[in-house]
């Protein structure tokens, strides 16, 4: 393997972890948002507050 090959070989595997590191991401924060809500999408309901 040349050096041009190593070269291309590397930009590849950098290339494809990214990808795979941004969708991870991406995932992850869509995921944690659809289980939570903003601190005020609810009101502190009197039964809520004593628990």
């Amino acid at each position: 393997m040349n050096s041009e090959e190593k070269n291309r070989r590397n930009k590849r595997i950098l290339l494809w972890t990214g990808l795979l590191f941004t969708a991870f991401i991406i995932y992850t924060t869509w995921d944690i948002m659809s289980r939570t809500t903003h601190p005020g999408a609810k009101k502190h309901l009197p039964h809520s507050i004593l628990k």
